[in-house]
């Protein structure tokens, strides 16, 4: 692709009707190409030569939209601000957008009786978009005396238009004098309203009919389907928009739903930097984040590193009949081409069960399924080099739905079957339960195939070292990684090294082996370092997602709200490979009642593979699917009973010292009832002011989070920490993802020995220099770091007091340590013998997770507690909403570094918030719909929540030992279904299916109406 500058209209022309295009920002040309559309050979670049500035109702075809967007031009000026963001707008031009034919701009240019003027002359807008010739070099504008605009996007900003509506009007003496409607934006072609317009003239405004003027609206909008939204829904949405724009909206009523009555308040901490005073310490590795400079294994760079490229599956399910590498291999710069016939060991890994093969051999199951893997000296040699490998198929069916995927017949996708697992549990008499209810509710709750959005994608290097292989890539347990990689490489685990920090984003989507398999064979056969990296389509298309649920729910109460019983079915896709998905079903099928009490109880989970990606391990884990359908099913009840969604929780709690759901020991602390009384006294079930366009209501949903890996699998880790070089080094396996974990260590230490933050230093994520502290997940990290300390902490400082004292000739206990050493008594701030002038000393401990005894089912012992509250905004217009507030509240024990815990819970809340309103991936014929975030929809600035607060009530009982629980999950834990609650609140119906359609939530505004 060449792009030349043009120096004249007359040469930019002749360019053009060579063949080339014109561009002047070049975002159009951008969104094309990343749509796949066809990549020009030539750019001719004009936007030296076009017109800028505005004078009056003129605009210069060359000005930017960010100066439009503050220019005050009537409506135009409203719609600019919604295109992009501002570093898109300051490129993109005026006649760009024109010239791209598409965009949310183009309506409010149409309603505007855009004029436009050209290198041919002077033509209307609407003409020049159905004949486009000669440039676009200025535009006039003719607005009217009224306004009216509206985009609807598939979330609050930076995405596409599903549908944008504009009108300009006038008015005399209450009639309509003059008007133009226009839609267009995304797949809806721009185009006026003219049958509508003629309808509209000469009509008293306020004796227009709201439903007949919205239905001859729809009934001349041309709108297609798509797999996000449907042609009904943008032609409803537009509707509503001009509707409203012009006579304004109808009356609403709303359901009347009880209000908790406020309770005492518990002891809060409230977790912000203001607040925190001197609990609050940056993170350590917060400026060279913040900077860009923080180095991690994708960005390692060497003289004489390799490229590697991964060869994915061609097809979601198929035979594989051969494959043949002669070309890739001969092609030169290439120097190592690997398939199955080059793995020496098991050609096989999973950390539950060992069924996805490092590389395919004889049949492909998803599109992210490797088949070879090349090594070559730079990325355009290793692609090419992919391009030339040939591999001959033989189609297969597809298995795409999870209920066909375990019907009798359906394609075996392993030797096995389909069904990966199943659990269940039944308890009390569930018939006389319900026959004996008062209220049952039912519904069948559906939850996303969400995507982990990593900011670095998988990738990492590999290199020979000595007569074994160090292995760098981001993961979430070294040792582990470490293990799996032996079985494939046929080599003793001494012989390897795995490093899997610093890693740039985890969340689950890293605790299985991802690129180290072939980064490894890759490494080995050239015998050189090799790098590889996942583009963001190829982390797409291979990665891990959270496995989708289905959960059917039955739920019934006496006359008082009390629970009498309950019966759930769930169905949830693993994919094509088991990954840590049994897990995922085991951990929401213990959490099917969450924190209530219910004597009758029936659960039945099953989980199907599919060609459908592959799932596995997210925050959550299971725990937060299952929690939005008990919380909805607990608020339905309470309306029933006209309670308030405070007490008929109350109602239902569990007790202290009770077993847990399986019938498991759990550990004391029990503090549900704090939490409510926390919620009780929120300030957000006042009302909020909101649009007039918008209604609002308020929701709560409680969190009962299992801790640790449960009673089955081993759960071990061991911790050290050393006197050593004058820094106290703390040695640890546990994996920095982001999330704290060195941070919450150095305050840790720093609080147990009362040294400074400035003399620790953290070695980590490294099989090579640190110890197997087990896994980062399953919120185990935060309870890991605080025992490890409690463990080691003490006997260093008894060894470090103990030398000091014989170098000082004083008695140990008048010495004390304080930062950067040990003071003697009496003495001033500075140390009387610093770190550096003492020789090294360690403590080190070894310790298991606490668990249960109970070994009939994979139980938790150790359970953390908090209450989400969500008050909502409700678009009438389009069914959007909008979260105003976000609140948890939570009881974990002791916050160890407040920065961290508040880090936890504010992303947990953003991720949660994209779970149930904008995050999902589709699949049609085993092939994800999004290549990237421009249709994977992840919250951005303008989807998070005006206010977020969160706190923690700190103190444990006198009686539990266990001390702070993991917080990881808490925070992504209730905030479906209490935004859910929060919808009914407004409407008086919930939301089944996450992320919420918009066009469900519009059709419960109609009912309501």
């Amino acid at each position: 692709m060449s792009v030349t500058r043009a120096a004249t209209l007359d040469d930019a022309l002749a360019r053009i009707a060579a063949g080339a295009r014109p561009v002047a920002g070049g975002t159009a040309f951008r969104l094309d190409a990343a749509a796949g559309k066809p990549v020009p050979a030539d750019l001719v670049d004009i936007g030296a030569l076009l017109p800028k500035g505005i004078a009056k109702n003129r605009i210069g075809a060359g000005t930017d939209l960010e100066t439009l967007r503050w220019e005050s031009v009537p409506l135009l000026s409203a719609a600019a601000a919604d295109v992009a963001a501002p570093n898109i707008r300051r490129l993109a031009t005026l006649g760009g957008t024109i010239g791209w034919r598409a965009g949310c701009l183009l309506p409010a240019l149409l309603a505007l009786d855009a004029q436009v003027g050209t290198t041919h002359g002077p033509r209307p807008l609407a003409d020049w978009l159905a004949r486009p010739e000669g440039l676009v070099l200025s535009v006039t504008v003719l607005p009217l005396a009224r306004q009216i605009w509206r985009k609807t996007g598939l979330r609050a900003g930076f995405c596409p238009s599903i549908i944008a509506a504009a009108g300009s009007f006038s008015m005399e003496d209450g009639r309509i004098t003059a008007v133009r409607l226009a839609v267009g934006g995304g797949a809806v072609a721009p185009a006026r309203l003219p049958e509508t317009e003629g309808w509209l003239l000469g009509r008293p405004l306020a004796t227009l009919d709201r439903a007949a003027l919205g239905a001859r609206i729809e009934a001349e909008i041309a709108a297609p389907d798509c797999a996000f939204r449907s042609a009904r829904y943008r032609r409803r949405v537009a509707a509503n928009a001009l509707v409203a724009g012009l006579v304004g909206l109808a009356p609403l009523r709303r359901p009347a739903r009880p209000r908790p009555a406020p309770a005492p308040l518990p002891d809060l901490t409230e977790l912000s930097r203001t607040a925190g005073e001197d609990r609050w310490h940056m993170r350590e590795d917060m400026p060279a984040k913040v900077r860009g400079t923080l180095a991690y294994m994708t960005d390692v760079r060497a003289e004489g590193m390799l490229v590697g490229r991964i060869l994915r599956a061609a097809h979601p399910h198929a035979e594989i009949l051969a494959i043949d590498t002669t070309a890739a291999e001969t092609l030169p710069g290439v120097r190592a081409v690997v398939t199955h016939r080059d793995v020496p060991g098991l050609n096989a890994f999973g950390i539950l069960l060992q069924d996805q093969p490092a590389l395919c051999a004889d049949r492909v199951r998803y599109l992210g399924d490797a088949v070879a893997a090349v090594a070559a000296i730079d990325a355009e040699t290793a692609e090419r080099a992919l391009s030339l490998i040939r591999v001959d198929y033989r189609p297969l069916p597809l298995v795409e739905d999870m209920e066909a995927a375990l019907a009798p017949g359906a394609p075996a996708l392993h030797a096995a079957g389909n069904l990966v697992t199943e659990v269940g549990l039944s308890r009390g008499d569930l018939a006389a339960g319900f026959a004996g209810a008062a209220h049952v509710v039912e519904d069948t709750y559906v939850t996303p195939r969400q995507m982990h959005g990593f900011m670095e994608t998988e990738g990492g290097w590999a290199a020979p070292e000595g007569e074994g292989v160090i292995v760098c890539a981001g993961g979430q347990h070294g040792a582990r990684d470490r293990m799996q990689l032996a079985r494939i490489l046929a080599l003793p685990e001494d012989r390897i090294r795995v490093v899997t920090s610093p890693t740039g984003g985890a969340f689950g989507g890293k605790d299985e082996l991802t690129v180290q398999p072939a980064l490894a064979l890759l490494a080995l056969k050239a015998r050189v370092p090799v790098r590889l990296h996942l583009s963001r389509a190829e982390s797409v298309l291979a990665g891990t997602k959270r496995n989708p649920f289905v959960i059917r729910m039955r739920t019934g109460c006496d006359a008082e709200g009390r629970l009498v019983a309950q019966e759930v079915e769930a169905l949830a896709d693993s994919g094509a490979y088991a990954s840590l998905s049994p897990g995922v079903l085991e951990t929401a099928m213990e959490h099917a009642a969450g924190p209530y009490r219910v004597e009758n109880i029936r659960t039945h989970g099953r989980l199907a593979y599919t060609n459908n990606g592959t799932g596995g391990a997210f925050r959550g884990f299971g725990a937060n699917q299952m929690s939005y359908a008990i919380e909805c099913q607990i608020d339905r009840l309470a309306a029933l009973c006209g309670l308030d969604p405070v007490e008929i929780r109350r109602r239902n709690l569990r007790r202290a010292g009770e077993p847990g759901f399986l019938g498991q020991k759990v550990a004391p602390t029990e503090k549900l009832s704090e939490m409510l009384d926390v919620a009780a006294a929120s300030t957000l079930w006042a009302p909020a002011a909101v649009r007039a366009d918008e209604v609002t209501g308020t929701g709560i949903a409680l969190n009962y989070q299992g801790n640790g890996l449960g009673t089955i699998p081993t759960d071990e880790a061991r911790f050290e920490i050393r006197l050593e070089g004058g820094r106290i080094r703390v040695f640890t396996g546990l994996d920095e993802i982001g999330q704290g974990m060195v941070a919450s260590v150095h305050a840790a230490v720093a609080e147990r020995l009362h040294c400074a933050r400035a003399d620790i230093e953290v070695i980590f994520g490294d099989t090579g220099t640190a110890p197997d502290s087990g896994s980062t997940t399953a919120s185990r990290g935060g309870y890991v770091v605080w025992r490890g300390v409690e463990e080691t902490a003490p006997a260093l400082a008894e060894k470090i007091l103990v030398q000091a004292s014989l170098r000082l000739g004083l008695p140990a206990d008048r010495l004390r340590i304080v930062p950067g050493g040990v003071q003697a008594e009496g003495g001033n701030h500075s140390p009387t013998l610093a770190f550096s002038a003492l020789a090294p000393e360690r403590a080190e401990t070894f310790f298991a997770f606490p668990k249960s005894d109970y070994r009939a089912g994979n139980a938790r012992f150790i359970f953390a507690y908090g209450v989400t509250l969500a008050r909502v905004a409700i678009s009438r217009v389009s069914g959007a909403v909008r979260v105003l507030d976000l609140e948890i509240h939570t009881a974990a024990g002791k916050v160890i570094d407040m920065a961290s815990y508040l880090g936890q819970m504010e992303g947990g809340l953003v991720q949660g918030l994209g779970f149930t309103l904008t995050e999902d991936m589709p699949m049609t014929g085993g092939r994800p719909l999004a290549r990237n975030f421009d249709s994977y929809l992840m919250p951005t600035v303008r989807d998070v929540p005006e206010r977020m607060r969160a706190t923690a009530h700190e103190p444990l009982d006198p009686a539990d030992p266990f001390g702070p629980r993991g917080v990881g999950e808490l925070g992504i834990g209730a905030v479906t279904p209490a935004i859910a609650n929060a919808v009914a609140d407004a409407l008086g119906a919930w939301p089944a299916t996450a992320p919420f359609p918009p066009e469900t939530l519009l059709a419960m505004l109609e009912a309501a109406r």
